[in-house]
């Protein structure tokens, strides 16, 4: 029996037309000429778009949870979230639907390269900026909150008294002191630290560095020298020059400005842990480190190590070694904690409402990072810049009565969860992007964070069908450079 031309050609075109219906609809939808691609996911690992939070030891299973939800619990800090890119977009919006569950701040961000090295982060909840007694509020350019009662030009006012900063930038304040001599401080500092100081009619600071020499490699330094914001100075040098087994020779660094301006300089010292600073000395009467100061050890040279003895303003700090000298009981203010372990963080607070409070550690061989400022002596000490809103802040009690951020309250929904809105551009290289989600301290208060939804809306310009196929062949180029 002979089929009909006629039909026969139908049922020879209509498997090839179906196949080409179908790529240029799921073109279509990758890459739809309207320039929009949304996808949503519950969390359920599910979705092939969307992959859950990782790692799978600081969360719970993706899918229904024992009370009912769907989504997954965050039980430690932080946690990872990848997504797979539709094509080749210029950002992307995220909306994330969450429950805190006795976590008082997070951040959420999104890491904007390959090999994980530039991470974004934006505030994403607190608690104590939910009260009402806190209104969002602008000045010139900077927004934040402030508290009932007070003028939003408060953000712009560059005074540490009663400021507070989470994940922004505010001003530095123009300093200048008196002339005074020059002054030596004998310490024992390891690694990467920031410097602020007051200048007097000039600026003069001398580091004695000293290599570890722990490592065959060479051991580096780079000084960066910044009046207020502006960067002025840049060096970077190795000092070691040896593979012996012993401390190496210690090395002079002076950074002079003979003509200082009314600023307030940091100098940011970036060193591996194999690089220690044994004194400095100074001409600035004000000058203080932080937020990081990591009293070091000479394990391997010597059977003591320096003691740390500090004033800071810091209402809040951690404290970890990672040697066995450094177990000991440190103080704080009033109060004082013992480290007992290695390598596990001990966390101080003071709810006193003294200025300074005294920061000892007998044995040294410690890492603190507080949310303020150290200085050696109480005479020396000044705040440089606010400190920094975090999860232990308490607004009342530190007296704060402006937050400098972008944070933007979330929107409330139903049975307590919470929705919030953040922009990224993109790369339009990568094909998969990765999210973090920070909730600090979330193991020590037996806290957690519920997500229960994640939506990614990409967006670039609407096109016309010719810049369409030039997309569609940026894409396919993206994918032959990845086989």
């Amino acid at each position: 029996m002979r089929v009909p031309k006629p039909l026969a050609y139908a049922l020879f075109v209509l498997p090839w037309a179906a196949a080409l219906f179908g790529l240029a609809w799921l073109l279509i939808m990758r890459y739809p000429p309207s320039g929009v691609f949304q996808v949503t996911s519950p969390l359920d690992g599910k979705s092939s778009w969307i992959n859950p939070f990782l790692p799978a030891e600081r969360t719970t299973t993706p899918g229904k949870q024992p009370d009912g939800w769907i989504g997954q619990r965050v039980i430690d800090d932080p946690v990872y979230l990848s997504a797979l890119v539709p094509g080749p977009y210029e950002n992307v919006d995220v909306d994330i639907e969450y429950r805190p569950v006795n976590q008082p701040l997070m951040e959420f961000g999104m890491v904007h390269d390959a090999a994980g090295q530039q991470l974004e982060l934006k505030p994403l909840y607190s608690s104590e900026l939910q009260s009402e007694v806190w209104q969002q509020a602008e000045a010139q350019g900077y927004t934040g909150y402030v508290r009932q009662g007070r003028a939003a030009a408060r953000l712009m006012n560059p005074d540490p008294q009663g400021l507070a900063v989470w994940d922004a930038t505010g001003t530095f304040p123009e300093m200048r002191d008196a002339s005074a001599p020059e002054k030596s401080y004998p310490v024992s500092l390891r690694g990467s630290h920031d410097f602020y100081l007051v200048p007097t009619d000039r600026l003069a600071v001398t580091f004695m560095l000293q290599p570890a020499n722990r490592i065959q490699t060479t051991d580096m330094v780079a000084f960066q020298v910044f009046c207020g914001d502006n960067q002025i100075q840049q060096e970077a040098f190795d000092i070691s020059g040896s593979r012996e087994t012993r401390m190496g020779k210690p090395t002079e660094h002076a950074i002079e400005i003979p003509q200082a301006a009314d600023c307030i300089y940091h100098i940011a010292l970036t060193a591996s842990d194999d690089v220690f600073i044994r004194e400095i000395r100074t001409v600035s009467r004000h000058w203080v480190i932080g937020p990081r100061l990591v009293v070091g050890d000479v394990v391997g040279y010597a059977t003591s190590t320096y003691p740390a003895q500090v004033w800071t303003n810091s209402r809040h700090i951690v404290a970890e070694t990672f040697h066995t000298q450094g177990l000991q009981t440190v103080t704080f203010g009033q109060s004082s904690k013992k480290i007992s372990r290695t390598h596990t963080l001990v966390r101080l607070d003071r709810s006193d409402e003294q200025r300074l409070a005294e920061l000892t550690a007998p044995s040294g061989d410690v890492r603190f990072i507080g949310d303020g400022f150290f200085a050696l002596s109480p005479d020396a000490f000044f705040e440089p810049k606010p400190p920094r809103f975090t999860d232990a802040t308490n607004l009342d009690a530190e007296r704060i009565d402006a937050v400098l951020t972008d944070y933007v309250k979330p929107d409330t929904l139903a049975d307590s969860w919470l929705r919030s809105h953040f922009s990224f551009k993109l790369d339009p290289t990568l094909d998969r992007l990765r999210f973090v989600l920070s909730s600090p301290g979330v193991v020590a208060r037996s806290a957690a964070v519920d997500v229960r939804r994640i939506t990614l809306t990409y967006h670039r310009p609407a096109i016309s069908f010719k810049d369409w196929w030039s997309t569609l062949r940026q894409e396919l180029a993206n994918a032959w450079h990845r086989l």
